[in-house]
Formats: structure tokens, sequence, C-alpha cells
């Protein structure tokens, strides 16, 4: 168990939770299987990034337990307009995750946790210092990117 209070509770919500597999329709599996998180002001100080690494690698676990014989994938991302941690559970045999940008899938589940906390829950500043050059006309649009971390469960 976690020292956090807030983060062990949402473990004993979502460890035993039921997943569906649909291999004929991945939106339906995902948004089935989907969990989303988001502490309130007076949790969200006492939540640190490590919790959150934790709190996933027990999902983890449990649904390996769960899912034996089932070839599945564990994704994580932070979903920045709710302000959420979210995860789901997607069948292998799909060859994709159910989103429609770009993705950077990474196994680095330290990168979502440490984003979803400091740099929301926590409003830390993770914005780059203004150019030198001060040429903000000509500015470049960067293309959205959605950090996902990504596991073959079992």
């Amino acid at each position: 168990m976690m020292n956090c209070k807030t983060v062990n509770a949402w473990l004993e919500m979502a460890r035993n939770d039921e997943v569906l597999v649909d291999a004929d329709d991945i939106n339906h599996e995902a948004n089935t299987n989907m969990w989303s998180f988001s502490p309130t002001d007076e949790e969200t100080p006492q939540i640190h990034a490590t919790d959150i690494v934790e709190f996933i690698r027990e999902l983890i676990a449990a649904r390996s337990s769960a899912l034996a014989g089932e070839d599945m994938l564990f994704y994580c991302w932070h979903d920045a307009q709710c302000r959420q941690l979210r995860f789901s559970l997607v069948s292998r045999s799909h060859g994709r995750l159910p989103f429609r940008c770009e993705l950077r899938e990474t196994q680095d589940l330290a990168l979502i946790a440490d984003h979803v906390v400091n740099g929301d829950w926590r409003n830390e500043n993770y914005m780059q210092a203004p150019s030198e050059e001060g040429d903000e006309q000509e500015q470049e649009q960067v293309p959205f990117v959605l950090p996902v971390f990504v596991v073959p469960v079992p």
C-alpha cells in the first residue's frame, strides 16, 4: 500500500473492476474499460508523482492476474482538458490505441506521472522561456503529440 490515502482509495476502486474484451469494437472496449482520476484541491498536496507510478504499477499487476489468457494493452495518459489521469485496456488484436491524434508511446511511467502531478495538478510551470529573438509573429505551430504509457498485459 502507498502512503497517500487518496491514491490508495483510487486503487481500491479500480483494482478489481471487471474488464470488457471486445476484439470487434475498439471504442466500446476502450470506453468501457476506462477510469479517470483527479484529486480535489485538498488532496492535491498529498499526491506525488511516485505515488502515481506505484498506483499504475499495482493496477497493471492486478489486471495481469485478472486477464490471464487475454492479450490486452494497458495504457494511461494525462487528459489535460479534464485535468485527469486516465487509463484503459484494449485488445492487442486491434493493433493500435483508440486515439485520433499523433501519439508518443512510452514505457516511462514517471514521464506521465510527473506531467499530470507536477505540470497540471500542482500547476508548476513547465513552459519554456521566451525566445531571445522575440519574433513571436513567425513562430511555427507545433503539432499536438499525446504521450501515452503503454504496456502489454498479462
